[in-house]
């Protein structure tokens, strides 16, 4: 059902769908019946555009149908390449209103992408972008009505990196909140948090993150290892999560399998995922 909502909430974002482009699903699963899903379709055109529609949700219930128990939300990214080296881009999300929680964002920003090779470094690749994601809460961290609703805008930062260096694939990711709007209370938070390079949904004010993501490409098979540090707004704790997994090149199609965990070396808080992903060229 989710897969379909997800196919179907894609072609209506992108009405050239059908041209050349590649088609992503990853999901994740956990403990109590969570479950998370990301999709995403990269269309390129011929007149330098790039549309890339995204949709994800997730739900923490032990049920198998769940509708009121999920969360999703709907992004489009726009690129527009200005050169071979260049590109600016745009993008707008929209969370509809659930199980208390709303949200929408823009950002705007540029890539750049040259043409590059020096002794085993090559492809570098560079994307920063800035924007501000406005959300409110209408209950608090326990599930109870707030009286007015707390509202918040945040206003961030992106940066990301990639290189091939030698035989190994790096990407680097950093997000920060240059600045909340409002103190967030300690008994309140928000239904959707990221932390790069995982597909596990959040919940709270992330105040930054960064992340290290290395794989060893093959001609079959490509394992992967993530690191990611972050911390919220409400805590000066640092929080960790590792993921690992493999890439498998199987009839054109790229399938990965992994596992994600969060706070690994806390017990208590400790949270483990498994992923699995498909990208398919269309």
């Amino acid at each position: 059902m989710r897969f379909k909502t997800a196919l179907v909430s894609l072609l209506l974002f992108c009405p050239c769908a059908y041209c050349y482009g590649q088609l992503r699903f990853a999901s994740v699963g956990g403990e109590k019946g969570y479950s998370a899903m990301r999709a995403s379709y990269r269309a390129d055109l011929d007149n330098g555009f790039i549309l890339i529609p995204q949709y994800g949700y997730y739900r923490m219930s032990d049920k198998e149908i769940d509708e009121a128990g999920s969360t999703s939300r709907y992004s489009l990214e726009g690129l527009y390449e200005v050169s071979d080296s260049w590109q600016v881009l745009a993008q707008l999300m929209w969370q509809p209103q659930t199980l208390g929680y709303e949200g929408m964002g823009y950002w705007g920003g540029v890539a750049w992408q040259p043409f590059y090779y020096f002794s085993g470094i090559k492809e570098p690749w560079l994307r920063v972008k800035l924007g501000q994601e406005r959300t409110r809460s209408y209950v608090d961290a326990t599930g109870k009505d707030l009286p007015s609703g707390f509202r918040q805008v945040a206003t961030s930062g992106f940066a990301e990196a990639e290189m091939d260096v030698l035989h190994f694939h790096l990407q680097a990711a950093w997000q920060k909140v240059i600045k909340y709007s409002s103190r967030v209370p300690h008994n309140v938070t928000f239904s959707w948090a990221e932390v790069p390079y995982m597909t596990a949904v959040l919940q709270g004010y992330i105040k930054d993150a960064y992340a290290l993501r290395v794989s060893y490409p093959t001609r079959m098979v490509t394992p992967y290892v993530s690191l990611a540090r972050y911390h919220y707004d409400q805590r000066r704790q640092v929080a960790g999560a590792v993921s690992a997994g493999l890439h498998v090149n199987v009839w054109g199609a790229d399938v990965t399998g992994g596992i994600e965990v969060f706070e690994p070396r806390r017990d208590k808080n400790r949270k483990t995922y498994f992923s699995l992903s498909l990208e398919v060229p269309m």
